[in-house]
């Protein structure tokens, strides 16, 4: 018994020192990565209340300024090796199809009203992979790892954009007048100028190349704010079953089907863990921009960003730990 006991202290250290080292990351996580976004989005909040905002012309701004420039500056600048990441690039656009798809039927087979189906579709299939999936790879994974990340940012930004145009403008007109809306968006022209400024590896004048660099950095911050300001125009209440569903869906449900999936294709272990904790980021902010832009049900979206934020530290905390002890 005496033998066992010793045996078993180096044993106990190390779950001590495991256990501390999970409570110190999801210190880190909360005061580096979440507390900042909600800062801002309080900020948000509290000023909109303040200075009587337009909450509707700071989303105009977003849809067709910041984010245009922003995914046409890391277009353009990114270098990203396609061949060392081509597992992340095809897995990523198919986890964003199928994750709609299973949102979507999940809201009308739980009869949740029609409008809000597509909602709940996107809610499920676009992660906050940028301003919140970023830093927790930062601080969860090493260095090589942020190029899948930052891969994965760029193409659910760019996924989000027809899935936006076109499920959330669709009752405006026709689907030729939806796909019009689409092609003609700022933020596909910008995707396509992206894309053919890489191609021919041209490079741009500092004239041009600096002013759309710095719009872009304002992106994340003005669009928390944003979000803070159109939450503040929000009745207090409980969720409801959409909000949640969502949540459940985007936070719970994505990872675990994530896990399951590339255990049976065969991803190298590290690889999967990046893939798994980046399937339980929350919902992305742009969701709720859209839904403002779009004139649809633009608080319920705004809930879904943030239970599903105020939830992360915990959440995300929780998928990091399980990665690392299986």
């Amino acid at each position: 018994m005496h033998g066992s006991g010793v045996n078993s202290s180096p044993e106990l250290s190390r779950h001590l020192q495991a256990g501390v080292a999970n409570v110190a990351l999801f210190t880190e996580i909360l005061a580096t990565v979440t507390m900042p976004i909600i800062v801002l989005m309080a900020l948000g909040s509290f000023i909109r209340r303040k200075l009587d905002l337009n909450v509707r012309t700071l989303s105009r701004l977003l849809v067709n300024v910041l984010l245009p420039c922003a995914l046409f500056h890391f277009l353009t600048s990114a270098e990203l090796p396609l061949g060392e990441v081509w597992t992340t690039v095809w897995f990523t656009v198919l986890q964003f199809l199928v994750l709609v798809l299973i949102g979507w039927g999940a809201a009308a087979l739980l009869r949740v009203q029609d409008e809000l189906r597509p909602i709940v579709g996107l809610a499920a299939a676009f992660a906050n992979s940028g301003n919140f999936g970023l830093p927790v790879a930062q601080l969860a994974f090493p260095p090589d790892y942020l190029l899948h990340q930052t891969l994965i940012v760029s193409l659910h930004s760019i996924l989000i954009i027809p899935y936006g145009v076109l499920l959330l403008s669709r009752e405006r007109g026709s689907v030729l007048q939806s796909a019009r809306t689409l092609i003609l968006s700022p933020m596909m022209l910008a995707v396509f100028a992206g894309l053919v400024v890489k191609a021919l590896d041209v490079d741009l004048p500092a004239i041009v190349a600096r002013p759309v660099e710095l719009i872009a950095q304002a992106y994340i911050s003005i669009a928390l704010f944003t979000l803070g300001a159109q939450l503040s125009d929000s009745r207090l209440s409980l969720p409801g079953l959409p909000v949640w569903l969502a949540v459940g869906l985007r936070m719970l449900v994505a990872p675990a089907l994530t896990w399951g999936v590339l255990l049976v294709i065969g991803v190298e272990p590290q690889l999967l863990d990046l893939l798994v904790v980046a399937a339980a980021a929350p919902v992305g902010l742009l969701l709720a921009i859209f839904c403002t832009e779009y004139q649809r049900a633009p608080d319920t979206a705004g809930a879904m960003v943030l239970v599903s934020t105020i939830l992360s530290p915990v959440i995300v905390s929780a998928w990091i730990w399980l990665m690392r002890v299986t």
